[in-house]
């Protein structure tokens, strides 16, 4: 099959690599000049960094000894996967993709195939090319959202969304970062380090994790990535996915769930914040909005150097921002963290994507019910992405040759968005978060292979089991 991927970073180029061990002819389109996504040079906000402890980013088959890396370090791991698994030299870099269409014929979208227009700066105009079927992995950080808001004219200094910070926007300026999410939270502790005055604005405060649990002693994958820490949450939504650990009294889940809060409150220094800089609602609300928290917020807060208030933003005014308590905040650089849209320009608008609340309508967060040939990964979001794309690749792989016991339908995807609304409030069909060895059973499941991976129930609930290299061995199933 000729197979034709949209997007070389993580989730592109662990696509091509499984599509081409398993015969597909493959070509992948990226804009950008190298692999990477959002951690190639350009694609993200200048100091982005990984929140990744050792060995959670990897792919299976290619260990990776970074520890909390950098964009550098991170961009040159994934272009030695590339490189190593052929994915290079079915690259075509710094071309766009413009438009994917399913070519008409009898009976479903794409029964017929897809045709794909690029251009790039060594054409001229655009070019079109044939392809089977059409992997989107595109990414779901590159088409940023930046609220409107009245009074844009009258402010005269700089508004920016986080993707466009670069070395030297905070260095001696006023800096506001409105969002509340791990990005804002990065960039307003880098802007009390280089900014003449750094203020963060957030509606709410989110719940991060710290990197090291029980008052510092253990690394969050050995609490975060385990079948028993995953029991914690509410039930998953699919029953094939349910053990009888998941089935752990609720009373007992509070008992535990108080123990980790407070735990969660000194090892991230929370607890020495004032009371309305702490999160308000008790975990595991929201937990799918969490990140690590990054190293000296609490201490840029404490000492003064980083302002933290909680509000909405009414609108701008001629000095900066004002808040919906009426206060007015001044700043010279605006810096909206305030997420993306998770939109596909370039494809076919008869395949249906989402709903009308804006939520995407994915069956397993994978592959459109209706279209034929079509499939996204890097869409299916969980804390562990790598090891979630990865496990998407090769699920996707057998869709697509008609190998999976699963089927998918309209019926599935809305059991499970409103599954996601009632336990992950505002993921938007995407982020299934902490339910990264769920999410794996339910793939490995689809795929007709074992769930467990190990032979010691001891090392299979307590050891941390949401990393790739326990899924080394799927290539020839």
């Amino acid at each position: 099959m000729k197979v034709c991927v949209v997007g070389a970073g993580p989730a592109g180029i662990a696509a091509a690599k499984v599509l081409l061990e398993r015969g597909s002819d493959v070509t992948v389109f990226d804009k950008y000049p190298r692999v990477g996504g959002i951690w190639a040079p350009g694609g993200c906000y200048d100091g982005l960094a990984n929140q990744s402890a050792l060995r959670i980013f990897e792919f299976a088959d290619l260990a990776n000894r970074l520890h909390f890396a950098g964009a550098v370090d991170t961009q040159r791991y994934l272009e030695h996967y590339a490189r190593t698994f052929g994915v290079l030299g079915r690259l075509r870099p710094r071309t766009e993709v413009t438009a994917v269409r399913a070519v008409d014929g009898p009976g479903r979208l794409g029964a017929s195939g897809w045709t794909v227009d690029f251009r790039s700066p060594e054409s001229e105009g655009e070019q079109r090319e044939s392809f089977d079927q059409v992997v989107v992995a595109s990414g779901a950080h590159h088409h940023v959202h930046v609220p409107e808001l009245p009074g844009r004219a009258a402010f005269g200094g700089t508004v920016l969304h986080s993707n466009e910070v670069r070395y030297g926007t905070f260095t001696g300026r006023r800096v506001i970062i409105v969002g509340g999410g791990k990005s804002a939270l990065d960039l307003a502790t880098r802007a009390a380090r280089e900014a003449s005055s750094a203020t963060l604005v957030q509606r709410k405060v989110n719940w991060m994790v710290p990197e090291r649990f029980l008052l510092g002693l253990v690394g969050y994958k050995w609490i975060l990535f385990t079948r028993f820490g995953e029991a914690l949450l509410p039930r998953y939504h699919d029953p094939a996915c349910v053990r009888p650990l998941d089935r752990i009294d609720e009373r007992v889940k509070r008992v535990l769930w108080w123990l980790i809060i407070r735990d969660i409150m000194l090892s991230t220094g929370l607890a020495r914040l004032p009371k309305e800089l702490r999160p308000a609602q008790a975990l595991p609300f929201h937990l799918a909005h969490a990140g690590v928290m990054p190293r000296g917020y609490t201490r840029a807060v404490r000492r003064g150097r980083l302002t933290a208030k909680v509000s909405e933003v009414e609108a701008y005014t001629s000095e900066g921002l004002r808040l919906a308590t009426g206060e007015e905040v001044a700043a010279e650089v605006i810096v909206f963290a305030t997420g993306h849209r998770r939109v596909f320009p370039f494809l076919d608008p008869r395949v249906r994507i989402h709903d009308a609340a804006g939520r995407l309508r994915l069956y397993r967060g994978i592959v459109p019910p209706g279209a034929d040939g079509l499939g996204f990964v890097g869409f299916r979001q969980v804390f562990n992405n790598m090891m979630g794309v990865e496990l998407t690749a090769h699920w996707l792989a057998r869709h697509l040759e008609g190998t999976l016991r699963a089927t998918p339908t309209e019926e599935a995807v809305d059991e499970r968005l409103a599954w996601q609304e009632q336990v992950l409030p505002g993921s938007g069909g995407y982020d299934f978060g902490p339910y990264d060895i769920h999410c794996a059973d339910e793939l490995m499941h689809d795929m007709g292979l074992p769930a467990h991976r190990t032979g010691n129930p001891l090392a299979e609930y307590l050891l941390p089991g949401g990393l790739a290299h326990r899924y080394a061995d799927l290539a020839g199933g």
